[in-house]
């Protein structure tokens, strides 16, 4: 089962072409002044998210903030969101389950993906032994613009004795990064992670270098990857759950 979600901006003014999206510490510093300056926050944007505030987000709740106008930073933004499989692919006798992170096409990534609707800028697969088909509990995602032009998402892959925490985030600089388990990864030298969690409660890791791909080419590759031999051996050795 696939599943894939995208999150629409609140209160963008719609699509607005620019060319040449610059991102430097004096919009930086501008940013954060603007998250400060009560005339520039949005309104519409803070109603939405008291009134649906979730604290039982992990591996962080995703506080609710007052946020600047999204078009103070950018207003060609529309959206992000995250695909994948939440049943599981097997494997063997294994079961991998499959997120990834995009954000849809705007003046802040376009330089990067001129012929792609959204750009994949995280992707876990993590292996489980323990599959919720009913109510999904073994596993969450969610992704948050509210850092606009930044973006970030995060989630969990629970297993019997376990559990798969992470968080990514890639910012209007193109600095990206995860975190998984408190072991820090450099997305620029590759955006697919792949965690193996141990019989013993460690874990193993498998950082794979791709090309910038959309979610739909990200779904695909996925599939693809789970009959490269390098990953079949890397989720099939023994030690794993």
């Amino acid at each position: 089962m696939t599943f894939l979600s995208l999150i629409l901006l609140i209160g963008c003014k719609g699509q607005e072409k620019r060319e040449g999206f610059k991102w430097n510490s004096e919009k930086e510093k501008i940013h954060n002044q603007n998250r400060n300056d009560s005339t520039k926050l949005s309104v519409k944007t803070w109603n939405a998210d008291i009134e649906n505030i979730r604290l039982n987000d992990r591996p962080m709740v995703n506080g609710v903030f007052p946020v600047p106008d999204y078009d103070f930073a950018d207003s060609t933004f529309v959206g992000l969101g995250n695909s994948g499989d939440w049943k599981g692919i097997k494997l063997k006798d294994k079961t991998i389950i499959h997120h990834s992170l995009f954000v849809t096409k705007s003046a802040v990534n376009q330089k990067y993906i001129p012929n792609k609707p959204n750009e994949v800028y995280f992707t876990i697969l993590g292996l489980t032994d323990s599959v919720d088909t009913k109510k999904f509990t073994h596993t969450n995602v969610n992704a948050t613009s509210r850092n606009h032009p930044h973006y970030s998402g995060q989630g969990f892959i629970k297993t019997k004795s376990n559990t798969i925490d992470f968080t990514a985030f890639l910012t209007a600089d193109r600095k990206e990064y995860a975190i998984v388990n408190m072991r820090l990864f450099d997305l620029k030298i590759g955006r697919i992670i792949l965690i193996a969690p141990q019989k013993d409660g460690t874990f193993r890791s498998l950082q794979l270098e791709s090309p910038i791909m959309s979610s739909e080419e990200m779904d695909v590759y996925v599939k693809d990857l789970l009959n490269d031999k390098k990953v079949m051996d890397f989720f099939t050795r023994a030690g794993n759950i």
